[in-house]
């Protein structure tokens, strides 16, 4: 016996389908019965649902569009806030800071034009 006599067949031969399987199976996944979904309590149904793959993936999905969503909103936000900051405090110590910047060009400015010098010097060529 194949597995083609276990079929109902109708008069053109055609198999007719017997085992239905309703919209809320899922695939490999046996749906809970009407009488087993009453008989659960709320925590239990709220963890069936949440423990399914397709749920988690979804939520996967979700949680990244969020962690983006938040991150450029705040790049967004603080952008304008450090800018100010900056120009504040270069503000503030303009003078300082000129002077500080002078003196650090100072003090390498020789050193990095003997090495360029020395670097293309024909001698070195």
């Amino acid at each position: 016996m194949n597995a083609t006599d276990d079929l109902v067949l109708d008069a053109d031969g055609v198999p007719i389908l017997t085992d239905v399987i309703s919209p809320e199976q899922d695939a490999g996944t046996a749906a809970i019965p009407k009488n087993q979904l009453a008989h659960m309590s709320v925590e239990d149904i709220t963890q069936t649902i949440l423990g399914s793959e397709s749920i988690r993936h979804r939520l996967d999905e979700i949680a990244t569009e969020l962690t983006r969503n938040v991150r450029t909103q705040l790049e967004q936000l603080l952008r304008p806030a450090i800018e100010q900051a900056v120009t504040e405090v270069m503000d503030d110590s303009g003078t300082a800071a000129f002077d500080a910047i002078r003196q650090q060009l100072d003090d390498v400015l020789p050193a990095i034009l003997a090495e360029v010098l020395q670097e293309e010097s024909p001698e070195n060529s």
